[in-house]
């Protein structure tokens, strides 16, 4: 029951934020909000997302890419690699991100920290397609597991360019997994974020899974993006394992790139699409059951 109270609470705490090319796509990889995260899912995992508009024509207009691998090192040490694509509106948004992870124990308790560093490009394409601002940015992240629950802190742009324009928000996020049905296992978390006093979100996330073999989810998002105006949209997913190392899913985002301008939303919506390879050694499967 403690945990209930403690979404309860953190439900009643106003929080704020916005979401970047990378973190907005956080339902399959929330590695891009927590560089602390590297290696939880596996001794070596890759995940590529691809975010497509389907906009009547055969060919569907793609407005996302991402890339994200991590591995386990020794000692409790994990390195990560992120790389992103994003086009909201007239923007186009581009970025690396390496990362390192460490681990420490305190009886049944975890305590990681983690750092990040990268590049961030961003040309304006109305204006001059030809002209790019390459800034340099990092970030750090803190990440508590007891059991099957967490609790992080984190700001993947913590220090940055001035040339980077787009919010840095610091990220509050609790979760807990119960697996104890055999056959069954739920994951809820909540994530809020603060950049400023008029930018704010809040985010409530649930997975079901079944068998290990199939989760069905959703995200439920609250935006207040300083305009005086708050969106509230639903973003559904699902993953299905194929195979003992890869898991593929598909998301649906109606409200893509509203965070950052209410303007310049893509107002057909953006289905994501997710492939993870996941390998924990030569004789065991993916953990479908993992914290992240």
């Amino acid at each position: 029951m403690k945990w209930f109270y403690i979404i309860i609470l953190l439900f009643l705490v106003r929080v704020a934020g916005a979401q970047s090319g990378l973190n907005g796509q956080y339902q399959f990889n929330y590695l891009a909000l927590n560089p602390a995260i590297a290696g939880e899912s596996g001794a070596f995992a890759l995940k590529g997302i691809l975010g497509n508009q389907f906009n009547g024509t055969i060919r569907p207009n793609q407005v996302a890419q991402v890339v994200a691998i991590d591995g386990q090192l020794y000692n409790q040490s994990a390195m990560s690699f992120q790389g992103f694509r994003t086009n909201v509106g007239n923007i186009i948004s581009t970025g690396i991100n390496l990362g390192y992870a460490k681990g420490f124990e305190l009886g049944e308790v975890t305590l990681k920290a983690g750092i990040n560093g990268g590049l961030f490009v961003q040309p304006n394409v109305i204006t001059a397609a030809g002209q790019q601002r390459l800034a340099p940015f990092a970030g750090a992240g803190l990440l508590m597991k007891y059991k099957t629950a967490w609790l992080g802190l984190s700001n993947p742009m913590l220090v940055y360019s001035s040339r980077i324009t787009e919010t840095r928000p610091w990220f509050l996020h609790l979760g807990y997994l119960y697996d104890q049905v055999e056959g069954f296992a739920l994951q809820a978390n909540i994530l809020g974020g603060f950049a400023n006093s008029s930018i704010q979100t809040t985010d409530f996330n649930a997975k079901a899974i079944f068998f290990d073999r199939l989760a069905l989810g959703a995200s439920y998002r609250i935006r207040n993006n300083g305009l005086a105006t708050t969106s509230k949209n639903v973003l559904p997913f699902a993953e299905i394992k194929v195979s003992r190392t890869i898991v593929l899913g598909l998301s649906y985002d109606s409200s893509y790139g509203r965070a950052e301008n209410a303007a310049q939303a893509n107002p057909n919506g953006v289905f994501h699409l997710l492939f993870r390879y996941v390998s924990n050694g030569p004789d065991e499967e993916q953990n479908f059951r993992s914290l992240f």
